[in-house]
């Protein structure tokens, strides 16, 4: 089983079990890094980060139903199973685990 892991500041992202996974990295990297609102084509595109404002269970429940709306909508051919948080100095941070879906010939 291949992985590739992206590490940001803010997030990790692994991609596994999937075609195409630097592409799927560098379209799931951009998704990510852009703030919901601030591509003037498409102001839903990106994440937004408001639910850092939030106590850190709220975030993570919060940021979760961002993510997989906006991953079902942008990068269709994954599905997030799974996200680990780490909370330090006041930061939240998000491990993304993402799996391919529809391969074909399988």
């Amino acid at each position: 089983m291949r992985r590739l892991k992206v590490e940001e500041q803010r997030f990790k992202i692994t991609v596994q079990n999937a075609e195409d996974e630097e592409e799927l990295i560098r379209t799931l990297s951009t998704l990510f890094n852009t703030r919901a609102g601030s591509q003037p084509a498409d102001r839903d595109f990106g994440i937004s980060w408001k639910c850092l404002d939030e106590v850190p269970e709220v975030a993570e429940n919060l940021f979760y139903l961002e993510a997989v709306r906006k991953v079902e909508r942008y990068e269709p051919r994954v599905e997030i199973t799974n996200i680990l948080y780490r909370h330090e100095a006041g930061k939240m941070t998000a491990h993304i685990y993402f799996s391919g879906k529809g391969r074909s010939g399988s």
